[in-house]
């Protein structure tokens, strides 16, 4: 068996627990076979959890000298043993990651249930350790430390009651794919919990652990069951959330039911419009930029994203290049400052000098440091996109949903691009799931299908769309209204959107073909300025 020269001896990562002590893989507190070989490999990989560890290095610390001759088929079979036994994928990892020619990098969020602070991968970290190059590594302030944690969640088993002795199984399902959906967020940090640990706010000299927890329950009433979840921030003793959902039920409609249900859970609590992210946000919207740590940078991003405005973007801005200086193998920084980046092109916001080679740069190199990161391929996807590079964005888009099916934001924005590049079926179909992940999406989910509307010649239905956007502080919005009432020639209501749309985008009269081609092809662009007109705008 390995040695663990750290003196760890557990791991927790997503629904799995590594004893070494006794040698055990679990799931959910059971044990599971596992070969001698792949529990070797998992141990080395978890002690270099986010580190790249190559398949020479495995060689030379887990096989007999020997044994070197069949070692390529040993190592191949025995890594397609144990991501059978994790139930991971080699194409879609969310545990351990192939580095192509190189080895491997175990990626998921990982803690130590007997030490007094979980760990993450340094890949993910939030600071970066100084002693590499000589220094003492930084000190980490009780602030600092508490932000880190912020995010942690855990979920508790979901409980059961009724006459079918299935629901234990459900039950059980349900727990384990939440878990998983979580854990594909990766500014998330994700552990399973015992039923049996308290809300209670920590005594004082306690460690608080997870700050927030996920629980529920399935009730059966004749063929209808009732999944009910709710999310507590331990701390305050707050419910942020709770949703019940009526189904149907048989046991052959499991997995249909799973897949029902578990997305919209995991969007709505952890996508960037989701509970915990907005929750966090809005904590440190008002923190001094310089007083942010890396992670805090992340979740302070979130916060611009329900507010869109220069004064909004501009501190997160600094936030996040302070981040990438102080943590430069942090993905997630770099992918957000690539948002951020982008946004001086699409909005005008604090513009500097070639914001989308900035936003591509930031981008790539996220997806550099961390290729299973769905966020990193997101950031890369919209830069392409801005850059009319669509061939290169429909890739990256792929990417990024198929890394992470359950983020609402990430299928409304790209399914958005998505349209917007021409594909305008599966741009709908992408944002009419998000809607449907997350019941409390923001307005703009609705823009594909008014916008969509407007270019068929359905005015009208194009009018109720930007209706249910409910946004009438956003230019995009008053531009749909105007143009769709001046086709209809209902002038004195064109032109109150018009002049309210000037108002919010001022530039616009100056360059109005310039401003229609950031988002729209020439076509497209072309329709809107013919409607402008009957609304009475003059260039």
């Amino acid at each position: 068996m390995p040695q663990v020269a750290n003196g760890i001896q557990n791991w927790r990562f997503g629904v799995y627990q590594v004893d070494l002590q006794n040698a055990e893989l679990r799931r959910n507190g059971t044990p599971l076979k596992i070969r001698e070989q792949c529990f070797r490999i998992l141990v080395y990989l978890l002690e270099h959890a986010g580190e790249l560890v190559t398949r020479d290095e495995l060689r030379r610390q887990l096989w007999p000298a020997d044994t070197f001759v069949d070692f390529e088929h040993s190592m191949n079979a025995a890594m397609m043993k144990l991501r059978e036994t994790l139930g991971d994928s080699a194409d879609s990892p969310m545990y351990i990651e192939t580095i192509p020619k190189r080895g491997y990098r175990f990626i998921a969020p990982v803690s130590h249930p007997a030490a007094s602070v979980p760990s993450m991968p340094e890949s993910q970290a939030p600071l970066e350790d100084s002693s590499a190059n000589g220094a003492a590594p930084p000190s980490v302030t009780m602030q600092e430390a508490a932000m880190q944690e912020c995010l942690w969640i855990a979920v508790r088993p979901f409980k059961w009651s009724g006459t079918d002795p299935s629901l234990a199984g459900y039950a059980d399902g349900a727990t384990e794919d939440i878990l998983t959906g979580l854990s594909r967020f990766s500014y998330l940090r994700v552990v399973a919990a015992s039923s049996h640990t308290g809300h209670g706010k920590p005594a004082d000299g306690e460690h608080p652990g997870p700050r927030y927890y996920l629980e529920g329950s399935l009730r059966q009433a004749g063929p209808r069951v009732r999944l009910s979840a709710q999310l507590v921030d331990r701390e305050t003793g707050a419910h942020l959330w709770a949703e019940t959902y009526d189904r149907d039920f048989t046991p052959q409609a499991e997995f249909d039911l799973l897949d029902d249900i578990v997305p919209q859970i995991v969007s709505t609590i952890a996508d960037s419009y989701g509970v915990l992210p907005r929750s966090m946000g809005e904590t440190l919207r008002n923190a001094d930029a310089a007083s942010l740590t890396p992670y805090g940078a992340v979740l302070r991003c979130f916060a611009y994203f329900h507010r869109l405005s220069a004064e909004e973007h501009l501190p997160v801005r600094t936030a996040l290049e302070r981040a990438v200086e102080q943590s430069p193998a942090y993905a997630d920084a770099w992918a957000m400052l690539s948002l951020i980046y982008k946004e001086e092109f699409t909005h005008g916001f604090n513009l500097g000098p070639d914001p989308l080679d900035r936003a591509l740069a930031a981008a790539r190199r996220a997806v550099e440091l961390a290729p299973s990161n769905h966020l990193a391929h997101h950031a890369l996807a919209a830069a392409e996109f801005f850059r009319k590079e669509f061939q290169r964005f429909r890739l990256s888009a792929a990417r990024a949903l198929e890394l992470n099916p359950m983020d609402g934001f990430t299928l409304a924005y790209l399914g958005l691009l998505m349209a917007y590049s021409g594909d305008w079926k599966r741009g709908g179909v992408l944002c009419a799931s998000a809607r449907r992940l997350n019941p409390h999406h923001p307005g703009w989910y609705w823009f594909v299908p008014g916008v969509d509307a407007y270019r068929n010649g359905e005015y009208r239905a194009a009018l109720e769309f930007a209706d249910r956007t409910n946004m009438p502080e956003h230019w995009r919005t008053n531009l749909l209204i105007a143009a769709s009432r001046g086709r209809l020639g209902d002038k004195a209501a064109a032109r109150k959107a018009l002049a309210l749309m000037l108002e919010q985008r001022p530039d616009f009269a100056k360059s109005p073909d310039e401003e229609l081609s950031i988002w729209w092809q020439r076509e497209l662009a072309e329709q809107f300025m013919a409607g402008l007109e009957k609304a009475g705008f003059e260039q």
